[in-house]
């Protein structure tokens, strides 16, 4: 059945707003919602929640979304496990469940690559990492800050995807350096990049965690719609003094490193 097509944008009960456009984005958002109101699923999320007492409470796809937006982070990452085990042992609906609770955070990755390639193509880039990212999740290994690891990785796969657009090693951490100065817009979206480019590089290189560089992009980058700043702060459970601190402790490691890995001048 062919997936319909509207217009407007989709509010879900978490108060989100989605597009449901044409795009691959508001197609997938517009299956989304038609598997939350198919009956059909519900048996499936049931018997979720006899296997893992994580998602025990959830009896349709969108509790599992709202339970997801209202935990803890300790809550939210056993959440976010269970539905990974599910999904590597193959079943299907889990696997979709996390794409669409991940799939802002793919959009936002494929908005601020803007001018790599066309939105579509980088939309579809995107996506399709995340899906990647979704099937080989190492779920013993990183069993913490799951949602943050899971963004990092499939920013890490877009990027390597765009490589052939891209310089390998980031060239400067002036602009983190000086805690990302006001920018005029087209300086702001060079710097959204660069940033981009140095954290992922930063995370590969083991200096900083997915958790900060995604708390960094946060605070400096917000998604178009979102709030930077202390509403970046307290989405990650911190003051904004602390996310600050936080931030700033993560740039100067990442400045100390790309300094010492740049030879010294003959």
């Amino acid at each position: 059945m062919p997936i319909p097509v509207a217009t407007a944008h989709d509010v879900t009960r978490t108060g989100a707003r989605r597009r449901t456009d044409a795009s691959l984005v508001g197609r997938l958002n517009t299956e989304w919602s038609r598997l939350c109101a198919d009956p059909r699923t519900e048996p499936a999320v049931a018997h979720w929640g006899r296997r893992h007492p994580e998602l025990s409470g959830c009896f349709a796809l969108d509790d599992v979304e709202l339970a997801v937006a209202a935990a803890d982070p300790e809550r939210a990452d056993q959440i976010l496990l269970a539905l990974l085990r599910l999904a590597q042992t193959g079943d299907s609906l889990a696997g979709r469940t996390v794409l669409q609770l991940m799939l802002g955070k793919a959009v936002r990755i494929a908005t601020t690559r803007a001018g790599r390639d066309t939105r579509p193509a980088l939309e579809h880039t995107a996506v399709a990492a995340l899906w990647t990212t979704i099937a080989t999740y190492p779920i013993e290994r990183r069993p913490a800050k799951v949602a943050a690891n899971i963004a990092m990785e499939t920013l890490r796969a877009v990027t390597g995807e765009l490589t052939h657009q891209l310089t390998e090693t980031p060239t400067s951490p002036d602009l983190l350096a000086a805690d990302l100065m006001e920018l005029t817009p087209s300086e702001r979206t060079t710097a959204d990049h660069e940033l981009l480019d140095l954290l992922t590089w930063a995370v590969d290189e083991g200096t900083i965690t997915a958790a900060d560089a995604t708390l960094i992009l946060d605070i400096y980058t917000p998604a178009p719609g979102t709030d930077g700043g202390a509403a970046a702060a307290a989405r990650h459970g911190l003051t904004w003094p602390a996310a600050r601190q936080r931030a700033s402790r993560a740039i100067r490691k990442v400045a100390r490193q790309l300094r010492a890995d740049v030879p010294a001048a003959a």
